[in-house]
């Protein structure tokens, strides 16, 4: 169990420094990047690895920020469905004891998303398979009936769809 506290803290850790020492380089962005001035992206986030989902909210705050940094404007959909949504939920409940630092990571991450203004969704399916009343969710995600459908309806929409599982 301490260890994979001090995981959740270290990996993290490990991971925004090694992300500072590449970027103290001077690497290029993409050319693909070439005249672009938005880009739409999808985040389809059902991994319920703690640590693994940890990294990937890292992951995608880091990509959103270099989007912008090479004057790229995102929009941006994150949406939860699978064993991640356990995660998204209030309080301690739907994980175990030992994930719950994991859980209290995550929802750093939801206000942090929030407060960029990026939208966050949640599945109902997913829930009701999980066995999480959708009162239970986070206010910060805005519960919908049909993860499949939303992605089929923003990839529709120009999207581009980045599994995070």
């Amino acid at each position: 169990m301490v260890t994979r506290k001090l995981t959740y803290f270290w990996l993290p850790v490990f991971l925004l420094l090694t992300f500072g020492i590449a970027q103290s380089e001077e690497y290029q962005q993409s050319p693909s990047l070439s005249g672009l001035t938005t880009a739409k992206v999808y985040f389809d986030v059902n991994i319920g690895i703690p640590e693994k989902l940890v990294v990937r909210l890292i992951l995608i705050d880091k990509t959103l920020s270099q989007l912008q940094a090479a004057g790229v404007k995102p929009e941006a959909i994150i949406a939860f469905r699978g064993k991640a949504s356990k995660f998204v939920t209030k309080g301690d409940f739907y994980v175990e004891k030992e994930e719950q630092a994991a859980k209290a990571e995550v929802h750093k991450w939801l206000k942090k998303f929030a407060g960029k203004g990026i939208a966050m969704e949640q599945c109902l399916i997913a829930a009701e398979l999980n066995g999480i009343s959708p009162n239970d969710f986070r206010p910060e995600l805005k519960i919908i009936q049909n993860g499949y459908i939303s992605m089929i309806a923003y990839q529709n929409r120009g999207f581009a769809l980045i599994p995070m599982d």
